[in-house]
């Protein structure tokens, strides 16, 4: 299954645009926040009126792609990941999972973008007790100037 996120900056305008493609949500912290925040698009409680929304790349080719606009400022972060960091799995098998991937991340609210990644992986590697062999584990970090 191919998923994808998009995750377009306009600086002009001072927003990010992100559209999904069956990928998890990005997460994001604007400067003066506490935590992180997953950039989820609305739920869709009714698909049975209309074509299917968000699901991964050719599956179904009426598919329409939402779309969220957050806005953004110099100093906030952008956190952008494959499937493969929250599907990591424990030694008993359970994964790796969104709550703890915000947990890391919000533990790390100061650390230096270039020490960030690193905090993440180690984490992984504590958690999985291995090598990541399981899935592809690609992660981005930026920072808004």
């Amino acid at each position: 299954m191919t998923t994808a996120a998009v995750v377009a900056y306009y600086s002009q305008e001072s927003v990010v645009k992100v559209s999904y493609a069956g990928h998890p949500p990005i997460l994001y912290r604007r400067i003066a926040d506490k935590a992180w925040s997953f950039a989820k698009l609305p739920d869709r409680k009714d698909l049975s009126n209309g074509p299917l929304v968000n699901i991964p790349l050719a599956f179904d080719s009426d598919t329409l792609y939402g779309q969220l606009t957050i806005p953004i400022a110099p100093g906030d972060r952008l956190f952008v990941y494959t499937d493969g960091i929250i599907e990591a799995p424990s030694p008993e098998g359970e994964c790796f999972g969104l709550a703890r991937l915000k947990d890391v991340l919000d533990e790390n609210m100061k650390t230096p973008l270039s020490e960030l990644k690193s905090a993440v992986l180690k984490t992984l590697h504590q958690y999985t007790e291995k090598e990541l062999t399981h899935d592809d584990v690609t992660l981005i970090v930026l920072e808004i100037c």
